[in-house]
């Protein structure tokens, strides 16, 4: 799997056209059967918006299988859905398409048609909220994957980033050899590999490798910064702390060796250290939401909340996760109508302010509601600057 960043799910955000289709499906990584249950999710999603294409948007059968025969043509490849993930993304517009593989668990399908891309499953993605990456050092080979309560998903490494202590000893032991045989070695010398040595000197080779692990894998981290936790045997750990510069490396640690078998197991541990840290986290967010408030710069009222997002002064975006609020922003007006229900001509505000926040570099939370910062609340913010009144003198007008 590689890693989905802030950059991409951006450049997905400020897509719009005529038609936009955004469509989420659970997805099997496993299966004894042809993964049928993955493809039938996909293909009733797709006949949903076939229909909403024809019904809505007024296109004919063949129009709306043309519009969505990217993912029609995946429906029986086989090497399509054995590579998956917990949940498969497909994006289209303008002919052009997007599908995402993503380790995300999603209850039920969602099948969005309207005039710009639905993004608000992908958020889970993108934040620290029970979502952290987890880095197996085991010296043979390095391990980086994607962890939630539920999934484990190892992240694919470029060539460049040194990932395998042991090929650098080996290599490092033949180019010696070579030399030695060709007569470039002095006269007698005595050659050792690098892995050679006393304890002390082995840890400073493996400092130096972590070194150069860090220096590739660092910038990897720093697209989309998630919580790091590090597993291996405990002396690795601290020399692992010195190399690194990334800066959300996790007190908590694993020790023990681990290798690709033990994903599971891994996983289950990994969970069980990290949720007191997840939950720690969300009663923080709730006491600084009450802090903010107090200041105004926070609130819950649904209107002043989209209207300070959608103009990008939210630093912290609360959403009650299957909720929605349609309609559509004036920016030039700084007004928001709020509709009944999706039409042709509106679209989703919270989707909208989500998007809007993480542009700006803001934080976005997809919460149940016994979650929210504010009880009853669909949306909540913390606000960059503190805002008397954002809601123009006249009401928002609701259709």
């Amino acid at each position: 799997m590689t890693l989905f960043d802030r950059d991409q799910f951006n450049e997905l955000a400020q897509k719009e056209a005529n038609i936009y289709v955004s469509i989420y499906t659970p997805s099997e990584r496993q299966s004894t059967d042809g993964y049928q249950s993955s493809r039938i999710h996909f293909k009733n999603a797709l006949t949903e918006a076939k229909s909403k294409l024809i019904t809505d948007f007024e296109l004919t059968e063949s129009q709306a299988e043309e519009f969505l025969v990217d993912g029609f043509n995946v429906l029986d490849d086989l090497e399509f859905w054995k590579y998956s993930s917990d949940m498969v993304a497909f994006l289209v517009y303008d002919g052009q398409a997007t599908f995402l593989k993503l380790p995300l668990t999603i209850e039920n399908t969602i099948c969005q048609v309207g005039i710009r891309p639905y993004l608000l499953p992908l958020i889970p993605e993108l934040n620290d909220d029970g979502h952290f990456y987890l880095l197996a050092l085991n010296l043979k080979e390095v391990q980086l994957f994607e962890v939630t309560r539920s999934t484990i998903q190892q992240i694919t490494l470029s060539d460049d980033i040194a990932t395998s202590y042991t090929e650098e000893i080996e290599d490092a032991d033949r180019q010696k050899a070579l030399q030695h045989r060709s007569g470039l070695g002095q006269a007698g010398a005595m050659f050792h590999g690098q892995g050679s040595g006393s304890d002390e000197d082995r840890k400073v080779e493996i400092l130096q490798y972590y070194h150069r692990l860090s220096a590739g894998l660092d910038p990897l981290l720093h697209k989309n910064p998630l919580p790091l936790l590090l597993a291996g045997v405990e002396y690795l750990i601290p020399l692992y702390r010195e190399a690194s510069k990334y800066p959300y490396i996790v007190e908590s640690y694993l020790t023990g060796s681990y290798t690709e078998d033990d994903m599971l197991t891994l996983s289950a541990e990994a969970w069980e250290l990290m949720e007191p840290y997840f939950l720690q986290e969300r009663k923080a967010r709730k006491e600084e939401y009450g802090l903010f408030m107090s200041r105004a710069q926070g609130d819950s009222d649904t209107e002043s909340v989209l209207l300070t997002a959608l103009s990008g002064g939210v630093d912290t975006l609360f959403i009650q996760n299957g909720q929605e609020v349609w309609g559509t922003y004036e920016a030039e007006s700084f007004r928001i109508r709020i509709d009944e229900a999706p039409n042709t001509d509106n679209y989703s505000l919270l989707n909208e302010a989500a998007k809007k926040t993480k542009e700006f570099g803001g934080k976005v939370y997809l919460l149940d509601a016994e979650s929210m910062p504010a009880e009853g609340a669909i949306i909540a913010g913390i606000f960059r600057y503190p805002i008397a009144e954002v809601v123009p003198n006249e009401e928002a007008s609701v259709q």
